[in-house]
């Protein structure tokens, strides 16, 4: 009798697992909510050290042009203008930018530090705009170019010389996900 009570209530343990997995395996839909915030500074530091300034060039370095890119600060360029003598004078700068990140990013250049407005115009390629670089890789980065030119508006009566600073801003999208 006790066997027989054994054997039963071990076929009901068993029957009861067999339904239990049976309802679960035909009826497989997990739910999940939930939302993941990014911390907004460190996402775009790190974004940001994956697009920036790869080169520079100066158009007429022999007649004193210089364009650089700081290595320690590479989201930031300069050139110095020194070959400008007479009213319409120019000279352009190039600078390749870079993503080497696995984000597609879009880059707006700044030109700032002209103390010389009166003497230099500064016009870019770009006009001002944003552009949209593509996801690449340090071995095969991705790259823009982007031309600045400088133009002597007027004649100076002295010699001048200017000296420009471009700050690359990069900015992703993404950066805060949201799932359900």
């Amino acid at each position: 009798m006790k066997k027989r009570r054994s054997i039963i209530i071990a076929f009901l343990l068993v029957a009861a697992i067999t339904l239990g997995v049976g309802y679960a395996t035909l009826t497989d839909v997990l739910d999940v909510k939930g939302t993941t915030n990014v911390n907004q500074t460190a996402a775009e530091e790190s974004f940001n050290t994956d697009v920036y300034f790869k080169s520079a060039v100066a158009n007429r370095e022999a007649d004193g042009d210089v364009a650089e890119v700081t290595q320690a600060d590479n989201d930031v360029a300069t050139c110095t203008v020194n070959s400008l003598k007479g009213k319409g004078d120019k000279t352009t700068f190039t600078f390749t930018i870079a993503n080497v990140g696995d984000l597609d990013a879009t880059v707006t250049p700044k030109i700032m530090n002209n103390s010389h407005a009166e003497y230099f115009a500064i016009s870019s390629d770009w006009a001002g705009a944003a552009k949209e670089i593509a996801a690449g890789t340090t071995e095969a980065p991705t790259t823009l170019t982007y031309t600045i030119t400088v133009e002597l508006l007027k004649t100076p009566t002295e010699t001048i010389g200017g000296s420009f600073l471009i700050q690359l801003t990069a900015t992703s999208e993404g950066n805060t996900t949201s799932g359900t």
